[in-house]
């Protein structure tokens, strides 16, 4: 998926857009009868070229798509297409680690078919009472977990190999060390941004981003958040985000059960105290 047939976004900005094909950067206009907007940065599409100028006229089918929403009863709003992984990125010490930010990121990242990595930053400054649990919690339900400093060239290593010239969103809440781990990986200030750096033009830190990887591979450096609204899920599809829920669901007794707190309900004893109030958060509403 992280090699580019069609051209493809690296960043939207207002009308337009920054392209990158046949390794060479473009900016386009976006036409806005453009079907299926708004444009994400991934998002691959065809263009027609009238003298110097390009204009994006489709935007081909999409991979993957990761979303959030605006606001409990807010619309959809896609925020990265066609990244294979997702990382989400979260602190070990100030800001302290989040679990049910961390669950939501993997529920968006399973409804949108991306692959999640989980990456515990500030390791040097973390108690092992607070890093050991969350570790072993995440990595016993099979996820994949990095633990380790931004500032560590080992660590950065370790996840360059992760992502291995594959196209990885980065995600997460404001202060976890995201934008380090990306100039680590990128040798790119955001502040700067490599994209910003060829064709100049207007940038902001809410702009995601694509941006290549010393060896290869792309991130996708997205704004940091406090909170993260999901667009309204079937619970069929939470419940399979959750690896409790599909592994205790089939000898459950209870016809529909929402898997909660009902007495006698299989999944309920596979629940961490944390996952179960991000499960039932996400099931009933906050």
């Amino acid at each position: 998926m992280s090699a580019v047939a069609s051209p493809q976004v690296l960043r939207v900005s207002g009308p337009t857009a920054t392209v990158t094909h046949d390794d060479a950067i473009f900016e386009a206009r976006i036409d806005p009868r453009t079907p299926g907007r708004p444009l994400v940065v991934g998002d691959r599409v065809e263009w027609r070229v009238v003298g110097d100028e390009r204009v994006i006229m489709a935007i081909l089918p999409r991979q993957t798509l990761l979303e959030r929403a605006h606001g409990l009863d807010g619309p959809r709003r896609p925020i990265v297409a066609n990244a294979d992984l997702l990382m989400i990125v979260e602190s070990l010490h100030s800001p302290p680690p989040r679990p049910t930010l961390i669950d939501r990121y993997l529920v968006a990242g399973h409804v949108g078919q991306l692959t999640p990595v989980i990456v515990l930053t500030k390791s040097d400054l973390a108690d092992a009472a607070v890093r050991d649990p969350l570790v072993e919690l995440y990595r016993s339900l099979g996820f994949e977990v990095h633990v380790g400093c931004a500032k560590e060239e080992a660590f950065v290593e370790e996840l360059r190999a992760t992502i291995d010239g594959r196209v990885a969103a980065l995600v997460g809440q404001s202060g976890v060390g995201k934008s380090t781990l990306t100039r680590r990986l990128t040798g790119v200030d955001r502040a700067v941004g490599a994209v910003s750096d060829l064709i100049g033009g207007r940038h902001t830190t809410s702009d995601p981003r694509q941006i290549p990887l010393i060896g290869g591979g792309w991130v996708v450096d997205t704004a940091g958040v406090r909170s993260l609204f999901l667009p309204p899920l079937d619970m069929e599809d939470v419940g399979d985000a959750y690896p409790e829920v599909r592994e205790g669901r089939a000898n459950c007794r209870f016809r529909d059960c929402r898997h909660l707190d009902d007495a006698g309900c299989a999944v309920n004893p596979l629940f961490s105290p944390s996952r179960r109030e991000s499960y039932r958060i996400l099931a009933t509403g906050p």
